[in-house]
């Protein structure tokens, strides 16, 4: 009978060595696991790691919805000058906006001049500010269009001529 109980302990001992073996390879596979992980996360592998600071490479703009033909703007010449609105009107044609009249105005402006517009036709003056080589005024009234009022002031300056796209070396 010792031959039985000590073949009995003896498969017991192996089972449990055996079972000690499987738990430590198991445990040492598991820190194995969260050390890879660790490293591809500081790496950026999966895109959550790497600097916190760090900022997108690209950015979305907005896309514009406006074109310049769709802007419908008066001009208005509150200065002496005579025919400073009609260059003025020209101008923003030969840069593709729908001049729509052009007259004089009784206001006494001393910067180079004023954007009037409506709140449906913010998006329309920020686009003819962006267009103009001067800084002038953005002001809102309570027009209920989209269209636009250029009112030039004592320092306007006359456009420039557009830019003329170069030609390319293809003879086109």
């Amino acid at each position: 009978m010792g031959y039985v109980r000590t073949a009995g302990m003896s498969t017991a001992a192996r089972r449990a060595r055996r079972r000690a073996a499987m738990v430590m390879a198991a445990l040492l596979g598991v820190l194995v696991l969260a050390l890879v992980l660790a490293m591809a996360s500081m790496q950026g592998w999966f895109g959550m790691g790497g600097d916190a600071d760090e900022a997108p490479a690209t950015v979305a703009a907005p896309t514009p919805t406006l074109e310049t033909e769709d802007v419908v703007v008066n001009v208005f010449n509150s200065t002496g000058v005579v025919g400073l609105a009609g260059r003025a009107s020209e101008g923003l044609q030969a840069r593709g906006f729908t001049v729509d009249g052009v007259d004089n105005s009784g206001a006494d402006l001393e910067g180079p001049g004023q954007i009037i517009h409506g709140p449906s036709g913010l998006e329309g003056a920020q686009l003819l500010a962006e267009a103009l080589p001067q800084e002038v005024e953005l002001v809102q009234d309570e027009r209920e269009d989209a269209t636009l009022d250029l009112v030039l002031g004592d320092a306007w300056e006359d456009l420039p001529a557009p830019e003329e796209p170069e030609p390319t070396g293809d003879g086109r």
